[in-house]
């Protein structure tokens, strides 16, 4: 049993274009019947916001959820996000319950945090609910959709996924909007209590259980932080590593690169009087890009960011470990330098199509780091600091003597070449 839906099929075979749902669902033929009733969302719509939905224009899916653009009867425009998975789906596979509860209640946190915020343009949310895990054997397909979390957001005007459309004027326009919208999330100040409640409910597996020393934006929290990770993730000799299911062990490769980078944790940290504005800390949206992004074109034909949402993955971290990846067909990154740089292209790309990609990438930083300089500074500060957090978020679980090896091996030089080891 598959952790999502499928997108569904028409009976001519053909996918569904997403379309004039309500009229479907009236005549009986909803394109969903086979999965859930549609029927129990425009109940669950119209009970909360005490209208009937009048129409039903547009569905669109993304990898976890639906997106329903709904209008209602009393001139709301909402767009519901209902997850395609259900927690209680037999055999369901995906993000269990314990997992999910915490990442809805912190989406809905940073919506009502950032509103008053208008150059970040997170989404207005509207109402949300949890998904409830039912008690006893999951047999059948679940009658309600109870298990599957709900979120309601006023609707912006413009339209997602437009970059495959934008000329390259267009482009380059977008570009610099969006690197405006990064940087004003940069500058961002967390409330000291927003990022106590959820720096750690928010890290990455492996999760230590607690921190030795309260959150604070200091360069020893930081400290504190990688040591609780790296704990967290390479225990003692022998002693289970990743997933359970994986079922892997320490092993002495991984004990000893364990050991290299606790030495090296302090020496690639940035020291001085100076350095408020790397501890300081900042919220990542986690998923920055086009794809969570509503266009709409300006008076000039020049494209303008309406809605930045879906902030389910998002975190809390120190500045010198912010992420300023920018995602389009590619994914815009910087190097160790804070140069403009690529990921996730193609294995096999012509050259023209990399050269274009390279030119968003500069486009893009140039813009970000015009309006946010000591951004650039900061990353260019954090260049090893940097390459350690990311490896460590970047291990996918599998062979453990072998990935922590090869980085137990690079924290080595690095102590060489600091001349620790001498």
């Amino acid at each position: 049993m598959p952790s999502r839906d499928d997108w569904p099929k028409m009976p001519n075979g053909y996918d569904f274009d997403g379309r004039h749902l309500l009229t479907l669902v009236r005549h009986g033929s909803s394109p969903f019947d086979n999965e859930w009733d549609v029927k129990l969302l425009i109940q669950e719509i119209e009970g909360r916001f005490l209208a009937v939905v009048v129409d039903i224009p547009h569905v669109s899916t993304g990898y976890n959820n639906y997106g329903f653009h709904l209008k209602l009867s009393n001139g709301m425009d909402v767009v519901a996000r209902l997850a395609r998975g259900d927690v209680n789906m037999p055999g369901y596979d995906g993000a269990p319950i314990h997992f999910q509860v915490p990442e809805v209640i912190f989406e809905a946190a940073v919506y009502v945090l950032l509103q008053s915020e208008p150059g970040i343009l997170a989404s207005r949310l509207l109402h949300y609910r949890l998904p409830v895990q039912h008690e006893g054997p999951k047999l059948d397909r679940p009658k309600d959709i109870t298990g599957r979390r709900l979120l309601v957001f006023q609707r912006a005007v413009g339209e997602a996924r437009v970059w495959e459309c934008l000329n390259p004027l267009q482009k380059s326009c977008l570009l610099s909007r969006a690197a405006h919208i990064r940087a004003s999330l940069y500058k961002f100040k967390v409330p000291p209590k927003f990022a106590s409640a959820w720096l750690l409910e928010r890290l990455f597996e492996q999760q230590p259980d607690f921190f030795p020393i309260p959150v604070a934006p200091t360069r020893e929290f930081c400290v504190a932080l990688f040591t609780s990770k790296i704990e967290a993730t390479i225990k003692g000799n022998g002693d289970m590593i990743g997933c359970e299911d994986d079922d892997n062990t320490v092993g002495p490769v991984a004990a000893a690169a364990k050991q290299s980078l606790l030495r090296l944790i302090p020496r690639i940290l940035p020291e001085g009087d100076d350095n408020t504005d790397l501890y300081r800390f900042v919220l990542d949206h986690g998923d920055f890009g086009i794809h969570n992004m509503l266009v709409a074109m300006d008076e000039n034909n020049q494209p303008v960011v309406t809605s930045l949402f879906d902030w389910e993955t998002g975190r809390i971290v120190p500045a010198i470990l912010s992420d300023p990846l920018m995602a389009v067909t590619v994914d815009l990154v910087v190097d160790k330098d804070a140069a403009p740089s690529l990921s996730r292209l193609p294995r096999t790309v012509k050259a023209d199509v990399s050269d274009e990609a390279a030119t968003w990438s500069r486009q893009y930083f140039k813009a970000l780091f015009l309006e946010a300089p000591e951004y650039e500074r900061v990353l260019r500060a954090g260049g090893d600091v940097r390459h350690l957090w990311f490896a460590l978020q970047d291990w996918s679980g599998n062979n453990p003597e072998k990935y922590f090896g090869h980085l137990g091996a690079w924290a080595e030089r690095r102590l060489e070449e600091l001349g620790v080891n001498q």
